[in-house]
């Protein structure tokens, strides 16, 4: 046997003994690991996807927040809610009548609306001859379809303000925020 031959053959032994040394996964060991991240993203996903819908649910209830407290400021001033958001909106529009601003011409909201993604809010549920309540309502714009419950309608977001015993009227609207992320 030449040198050349026994090196080679030394190398095959040699291969040979450490493969037969490797110890790799079974198929039973793999099968487990695969079902492990199976149910572990089974169950993460849906968490991620419900707080996704929350924090674009968070956008329109911060913003309502605002218009409710400039609702409150103007209901103070002048005495019953305002009908309309151009009453309370950044600045003093002209043509929106004499109370549009404050008694000094202040504003009753120092930003205008901030959810870019949600319509402008919409006044409901006013009673005109008292200042007991209101509703004011926002609905996801058509263009942003991301911003969808989880049955894929938009999402409504509303704050109520005031409070439910009335003089005049019974009032649908509530105290407090709910929007329909779940529906």
């Amino acid at each position: 046997m030449s040198a050349k031959s026994r090196q080679s053959l030394l190398r095959a032994k040699l291969a040979q003994q450490l493969l037969s040394q490797a110890k790799g996964f079974t198929l039973i060991e793999l099968l487990v690991v695969i079902v492990i991240v199976g149910v572990l993203s089974a169950v993460a996903i849906p968490q991620f996807l419900n707080q996704v819908r929350r924090s674009r649910t968070a956008e329109a209830q911060a913003a309502l927040t605002a218009v409710g407290r400039g609702s409150e400021v103007y209901r103070l001033d002048v005495g019953v809610y305002p009908n309309d958001y151009t009453r309370i909106q950044f600045g003093c529009p002209t043509t929106s009548g004499a109370d549009s601003c404050g008694a000094k011409g202040d504003r009753f909201m120092n930003d205008p609306w901030s959810a870019p993604n949600y319509q402008t809010p919409v006044a409901s549920d006013i009673v005109s001859t008292s200042p007991q309540g209101m509703r004011w309502d926002t609905t996801a714009v058509t263009g942003a379809s991301r911003y969808v419950n989880a049955s894929g309608q938009p999402i409504q977001c509303t704050i109520g303000l005031g409070s439910r015993e009335t003089v005049v009227v019974t009032l649908s609207s509530f105290v407090g925020k709910s929007c329909n992320v779940f529906d």
